[in-house]
């Protein structure tokens, strides 16, 4: 598998921003694969983190090498993958724009049953809020402890108001994940499996398994897996889930050997 790191001009954030690509490439194959369209698999970095961070501190690179899987790695920038109230489009730049220029840079399939999200705690509200906000557009979406997280449950702060305005204004937006889900039950096309991991250990279990519990509630005709063992917020836990996540998308790593 390679691994690039690209620099690419958004419209929506208005400046150049860095991505990192996983692309699969078979050592021993002398087949032409021109032509051929490989599922994806986009990845959104927590807090503090940027597109590096899957690379160097998970095993996700191991574990996707011998598979025919193109992983997206954007930087969310500590964003929440929100349009912010004052600051940059970022939900824009992930769920709209981010997936045509892949489209236009890599063989890429179209199909939305083959195109997954996948992102731990801020970055797992950001799979939840493209996800949701976006159904037609995904087959699975891993959401790794994430929730519906409080903004404001310790005070209002500049950062956080930058991002969602006013507590009112957050209550009443997307950004509240709970109102994606009623917009989802009343969704008429496709709608994706929403799958949950925690440990339970995990600051973020209970607003984690809020969410988990609202879409069985609301949306009985989506798919929801979930589950919770021992762990914590950190990569120890999320690298146990990550062969767990590629066989929900399809991929059996034990499978594959490495030669």
């Amino acid at each position: 598998m390679m691994h690039m790191e690209i620099t690419l001009r958004s419209t929506a954030l208005g400046m150049d921003t860095k991505i990192t690509v996983l692309f699969p490439e078979d050592r021993h194959a002398t087949t032409d694969t021109r032509g051929k369209k490989y599922p994806v698999l986009y990845v959104l970095n927590g807090g503090k983190e940027d597109c590096s961070s899957w690379v160097n501190l998970s095993t996700l690179f191991l574990n996707c090498r011998d598979l025919d899987l193109v992983v997206v790695l954007p930087s969310g920038n500590n964003s929440s993958y929100c349009d912010e109230k004052y600051g940059q489009k970022y939900f824009t730049w992930i769920s709209q724009e981010l997936p045509v220029k892949m489209k236009n840079l890599f063989p890429i399939t179209d199909d939305p049953d083959q195109t997954f999200i996948m992102g731990e705690s801020m970055g797992g509200y950001g799979t939840a809020r493209i996800a949701l906000a976006c159904p037609d557009n995904y087959g699975k979406a891993v959401v790794l402890s994430g929730g519906n997280f409080q903004p404001f449950a310790f005070g209002e702060s500049n950062e956080r108001i930058g991002i969602f305005g006013s507590q009112q204004e957050w209550e009443q937006s997307d950004n509240n994940l709970f109102n994606l889900v009623e917009k989802l039950k009343h969704h008429q096309g496709h709608k994706p499996d929403m799958i949950f991991y925690c440990g339970t250990e995990d600051r973020a279990l209970a607003p984690c398994q809020e969410l988990e519990q609202r879409i069985r509630t609301e949306c009985p005709d989506v798919r929801v897996t979930a589950e919770y063992w021992h762990g914590q917020h950190n990569f120890f836990f999320w690298n146990e889930a990550i062969p767990k996540a590629l066989k929900e998308f399809g991929f059996d790593i034990v499978q594959n050997s490495v030669v």
